[in-house]
């Protein structure tokens, strides 16, 4: 599947059905992710994986040996003052759908705000400092929001 829109390319690799299902309104909000943050240019991959599979992925780009719900990949040598901004996110739906039922979210929303999670650090937003996490978060909730998302943290 793919999303075009003012030279932005989101391509999903596979996608689950709630991405297939729900791609009107996924679209809907990446046009709105796009305004809100002035890009004009982005190129992203969207991959799925197992439990097994993310676990191996974890273990070898980041050497953490446990399964994780989504990674991102900024290609930083891309990003540049054309806005341009090429990356990957890989999705494990099953512990995204673990979480969901845990913490009482809608799995489309907990996808979504993973989703736009993992584009912040694409378009360069960290949280390994306080100070970055604070401010990741507040852009995430103030996002979120205005897409019908309550806020993920609370």
């Amino acid at each position: 599947m793919i999303i075009l829109s003012n030279s932005i390319k989101v391509e999903f690799f596979e996608g689950p059905k709630l991405v297939k299902d729900n791609l009107q309104k996924i679209e809907k909000s990446l046009d709105l992710f796009f305004k809100e943050f002035n890009l004009s240019k982005i190129d992203v991959e969207v991959g799925f994986a197992t439990k097994s599979e993310m676990k191996n992925i974890n273990f070898e780009f980041r050497n953490k040996n446990k399964v994780t719900n989504v990674l991102s990949f900024p290609e930083k040598e891309h990003r540049s003052k054309t806005n341009k901004c090429i990356g990957e996110v890989i999705f494990c739906m099953p512990i995204l759908q673990e979480e969901s039922v845990k913490y009482e979210k809608k799995n489309l929303d907990h996808f979504q705000h993973l989703f736009f999670h993992s584009l912040l650090h694409l378009i360069g937003y960290m949280h390994d400092k306080e100070s970055d996490a604070i401010l990741m978060e507040q852009k995430e909730i103030k996002f979120l929001s205005k897409i019908g998302i309550s806020n993920p943290y609370s």
